[in-house]
């Protein structure tokens, strides 16, 4: 049985305000560059993002000039038009994930929450499928991230023993075998008409592992959560579309597939 989670836009207040915005975490440039990081709060691999990779080759400033000038305030994302508005969306989630995600502390202790299936903002059967540990922290997080959004999706939490995804893959409680248990008690199959998951980029060693034990099509998706948005490209829904009339779309993922 699925646990019935309805998405609120911009819903969780521990993800805006001054508290937030005064964060040191810092992007990174995919390069490996540093992070700084407030030791009481937990690593969110914003270091690891590679936001070049979304920037379209026809856009008429180049990566570089682009990055130099968002960060320096000489340019906006609101005056980047030559952008499409769900990729401006993204990309603002993926460049000031301060103003997006929540604070999370560092905890060393598991922090398990149900391994269940959470519906994301009225899925239907060509919804996303999303994989994850079921720590309550990364839950939090995720549950953020898609509230700035609409597009439609099921969360599939699998029992790690409440660890985390990085320290799920240490101790090595991500498993196949416990993705097809996952699978298999949520009913996920008879949900969705499609056999397409993307699982958390830290679990890539194991995609070829997932594939041949669930027999689904694995997408190996971002390390970091605030890159989720531009990741799904067209999939990823704005909250302000819905209010133009534009329907949440379901559908599978088109983008980097392992």
């Amino acid at each position: 049985m699925g646990r019935a989670l309805r998405i609120h836009p911009h819903a969780h207040p521990e993800t805006t305000g001054a508290g937030t915005r005064d964060r040191p975490d810092r992007i990174g440039d995919g390069q490996g560059a540093p992070q700084t990081v407030n030791p009481l709060n937990a690593w969110l691999y914003l270091d690891r993002m590679d936001l070049r990779r979304y920037w379209p080759s026809e856009a008429p400033l180049p990566w570089e000039e682009f990055e130099s000038r968002i960060k320096s305030g000489a340019i906006s994302l609101d005056e980047c038009v030559f952008l499409p508005p769900r990729t401006r969306h993204a990309f603002g989630i993926a460049l000031h994930p301060e103003r997006y995600l929540p604070l999370i502390p560092s905890i060393t202790v598991p922090q398990p929450v149900a391994p269940d299936l959470f519906p994301l903002n009225e899925p239907g059967e060509d919804a996303l499928v999303l994989v994850s540990a079921n720590n309550r922290l990364t839950l939090d997080l995720l549950v953020t991230v898609w509230s700035h959004g609409l597009t439609r999706a099921y969360l599939l939490l699998v029992d790690c023993l409440g660890h985390t995804v990085d320290m799920s893959m240490i101790f090595g409680t991500f498993t196949p075998a416990k993705l097809t248990e996952a699978l298999r008690s949520s009913g996920l199959a008879g949900r969705v008409k499609h056999r397409q998951m993307i699982v958390p980029g830290l679990t890539a060693p194991l995609a070829g592992d997932f594939r041949h034990a669930t027999g689904w099509e694995v997408i190996v998706g971002p390390v970091c959560a605030a890159e989720i948005p531009l990741f799904l490209g067209d999939r990823w829904v704005p909250p302000e579309e819905t209010s133009e009339g534009t329907t949440p779309p379901d559908g599978t993922a088109g983008n980097d597939r392992s």
